[in-house]
């Protein structure tokens, strides 16, 4: 059983801090302008990924930029089958069509030409909590971000980190992520957690936004130290499902998803798990994110 903190009936953390007050904490830091290292990548095998989702504060800077409809950003996103490999061809205009849709949807929340994510004004989850993961976009408005940053890479925090400039940004496939998360997903394990499963439920709410919890919102994405994998990446579990660059059945009709998040279960949470009947074009899902891989090879 959780541990439940007597003064606020919440469940609260293995050195008695309640979790409601350490997320309130983290809001607070939110607030004042705390936002470490969000735009470190961490090097895995032959690709690096980034460290923590992408966050609104991040995202922000694609709707801002001016190109936010530039047609070269969402088009020709690379195609990946179940196994993470490569597919001949690419995903053409899908993403601008979309997008030429998505702009004159008036149930959707358009500001000076540009598309914004669906729950960017909500106060639980929009740009108001600049440290939390972009929830609300869809698969296409990912791949278009990585574009963006492909291309302004040099001007960004993320292209003055000592990297090599990249021949490819895009969002990670499976295989990838799951290599981020310390490999091994058979074992039905957890990001952290490199010896095999761990049960206990308070041990895994003290490393991972999960709906036990009770925080019932996204988190600051650097909010769970305990929850890094091996080699340093956050928030692989917990806080939201992410987006990957590959489809999750041999029919090619679904995006394949991990991570677990704030509203579904620890189980969900583990490396193995993984969502496979989400359509590109969904938006409306407040537990879906994403993050970035950068690779010096085109195709890989």
């Amino acid at each position: 059983a959780k541990n439940i903190d007597p003064n606020t009936n919440q469940p609260s953390l293995k050195d008695g801090v309640p979790i409601l007050l350490r997320a309130a904490s983290a809001d607070t830091a939110d607030e004042l302008g705390y936002f470490p290292d969000l735009y470190t990548f961490i090097p895995v095998s032959d690709f690096a990924i980034s460290k923590y989702p992408v966050t609104n504060l991040y995202y922000e800077r694609f709707l801002k930029s001016g190109q936010f409809t530039q047609k070269d950003l969402w088009c020709n996103f690379p195609k990946y089958d179940e196994n993470s490999q490569p597919i001949q061809g690419d995903w053409g205009e899908e993403g601008w069509n979309w997008l030429q849709k998505g702009l004159q949807d008036k149930d959707n929340n358009i500001q000076d030409g540009v598309l914004l994510p669906r729950f960017w004004r909500n106060p639980r989850f929009g740009l108001n909590r600049r440290a939390v993961p972009v929830v609300g976009i869809s698969w296409y408005e990912a791949n278009a971000y990585c574009n963006w940053l492909m291309q302004n890479w040099d001007n960004l925090e993320e292209g003055r980190q000592g990297l090599k400039k990249p021949a490819a940004i895009r969002l990670p496939t499976e295989k990838q992520w799951v290599l981020a998360a310390g490999g091994d997903e058979d074992q039905n394990r957890y990001p952290w957690d490199t010896k095999g499963a761990t049960d206990k439920i308070e041990e895994v709410i003290r490393r991972a936004n999960i709906v036990d919890s009770g925080i019932n919102r996204t988190s600051p994405v650097w909010m769970y130290p305990l929850g890094a994998s091996a080699n340093g990446v956050m928030e692989l579990a917990g806080n939201v499902f992410e987006w990957q660059a590959n489809y999750s059945n041999e029919k090619k009709l679904y995006l394949g998803l991990r991570g677990g998040s704030w509203s579904s279960n620890g189980g969900n949470a583990r490396v193995s798990f993984r969502l496979d009947l989400i359509r590109p074009i969904i938006r409306g899902v407040i537990d879906i994110g994403f993050r970035v891989v950068v690779s010096s090879l085109p195709s890989e």
